[in-house]
């Protein structure tokens, strides 16, 4: 009798045991499944990053290797933007659940079909990105007395805490993306005074070291996210009038490696993603009367293979359900409580831009939003250095003995709470070698500067709230 009781315990606990693991397998792997976001063909579409329509009835499905499909964000008004994560268990979304909510921030585990919001801002939330370690990067909708509807980067823990604004000029920031080394590279466009020229940015997680990673020449811009292959090449799509290309650069020369891989196809190319060494995914449409389908197009041939169409739809995008690499984690210097950083610039008048002629810069000048933030005296051999407040746009120009502009103002900066940046001269590129020699200016204390306005976009949209 003991043993047959033992037995009983022992297949309960057996039954009990497969319970679980049953339930821990209900849901259908979704690995190798293309995940496309589709709009209606009556809902108009942008080519610019920077609009965001209405996009009524947008959603994401996921396309299986067999062919079946399934929507996957029936339950909202509209959802764009799917971005897998690493693991290729989950994906981060952008939706509406509702056609008056503004856009936010959402995370679905793909095989159970679960989502969680994650962002609750008082205003848009879009361009989602996992990070390293728990963390996702978004862009924010900001605006200030003088500065109104520009994008902002912001960085979150994975259940929408510890939400940290990261960028601050105004300049308004698109189409995010996570390189393998762990920096962001992200669309950017100057706003305030005027309008300036589209270009890719690279920064860390936490806003610093923010440069030039590429710029659009001869009126071109830029439509779509970038995406980085295994070979260290990068690819988006770039519109030159009517006409979009796909175009690579290269990792290591981003600024001197630029081709167009699809100058000769016909037809029209929105975005492109998953890509390998020999083929990479696009949304495609031959002609301005067709709807854009999903494609896999091949980088030698120019070859394109139709992977996914349905008709009285656009698809507008597309990412591969897979396992990938976690980009690496890069330290932080920031420090929250600091309340400045420090600029260093080896020679003033070694410059890239032409100047006025004047002559040899003898100051420079800070400029902030709305007003001077001060004037200095340059060191002999052309050297300034500074401590700023931390987070504060400015401007940077160079001036002759009678304060006569020689070149400037540049583009807009910012220095992170702690952060320590120096650059070779004014206008020169991030491409350039410092010289071999200390500075002058290092060998005294830092001119400060502060603000003096309350302009800037800094602590805007104060209203918004954490998710607990």
């Amino acid at each position: 009798m003991r043993k047959l009781m033992q037995v009983k315990k022992i297949a309960i606990v057996l039954l009990f045991v497969a319970a679980v693991l049953l339930a821990g397998c209900s849901g259908k792997s979704m690995q190798g499944a293309i995940l496309v976001c589709e709009v209606p063909q009556d809902v108009e579409l942008s080519a610019s990053p920077w609009d965001l329509p209405e996009l009524e009835g947008a959603r994401i499905v996921a396309v299986q290797q067999n062919g079946n499909t399934k929507i996957l964000t029936a339950g909202f008004f509209a959802a764009i933007s799917p971005t897998v994560a690493y693991d290729g268990e989950r994906m981060l979304f952008t939706a509406k659940k509702q056609a008056d909510d503004f856009w936010q921030i959402w995370e679905m585990k793909l095989n159970s079909g679960k989502s969680q919001q994650l962002t609750f801002c008082e205003t848009d939330c879009t361009n989602p990105v996992y990070l390293p370690i728990s963390r996702f990067g978004f862009t924010k909708r900001m605006s200030s007395e003088k500065i109104d509807d520009c994008n902002q980067v912001f960085k979150a823990n994975l259940d929408g805490s510890n939400m940290q604004q990261v960028t601050f000029s105004p300049q308004t920031f698109a189409a995010l993306t996570v390189l393998n080394d762990g920096r962001i590279l992200a669309m950017e466009k100057q706003i305030y005074p005027q309008h300036g020229e589209q270009k890719i940015m690279v920064m860390r997680p936490d806003g610093t070291k923010l440069e030039l990673f590429y710029k659009s020449e001869n009126g071109n811009f830029v439509q779509s996210k970038t995406i980085e292959t295994g070979s260290e090449q990068l690819f988006f799509i770039e519109r030159s009038g009517s006409k979009s290309n796909i175009v690579s650069l290269s990792y290591n020369i981003p600024l001197h490696s630029y081709k167009v891989i699809s100058e000769k196809t016909a037809g029209d190319f929105l975005t492109v993603s998953s890509g390998d060494d020999e083929n990479m995914l696009v949304t495609y449409r031959k002609n301005q009367d067709d709807n854009f389908g999903l494609y896999s197009f091949n980088l030698a041939t120019g070859l394109l293979e139709k992977k996914y169409f349905n008709e009285g739809y656009n698809t507008i995008e597309a990412t591969k359900v897979e396992q990938t690499n976690r980009p690496k984690n890069l330290p932080s210097e920031v420090k929250l409580e600091e309340p400045s950083g420090l600029l260093m610039c080896q020679d003033a008048n070694f410059a890239a831009a032409k100047n006025t002629g004047i002559g040899i810069a003898q100051k420079v000048e800070l400029l902030g939003i709305d007003s001077s933030l001060g004037v200095i005296d340059i060191e002999e051999d052309g050297s300034f250095y500074v401590k700023i407040e931390a987070d504060l746009p400015f401007r940077v120009q160079t001036l002759s003995a009678d304060n006569e502009v020689i070149n400037g103002p540049g583009s807009w900066y910012y220095i992170r709470p702690n952060e320590r940046r120096a650059c070779v001269g004014c206008h020169t590129g991030p491409e350039i070698t410092p010289f071999n020699r200390q500075p002058l200016a290092v060998r005294k204390d830092p001119h400060i500067f502060k603000t003096n306005s309350d302009l800037n976009l800094k602590n805007a949209n104060t209203k918004d709230y954490e998710h607990e």
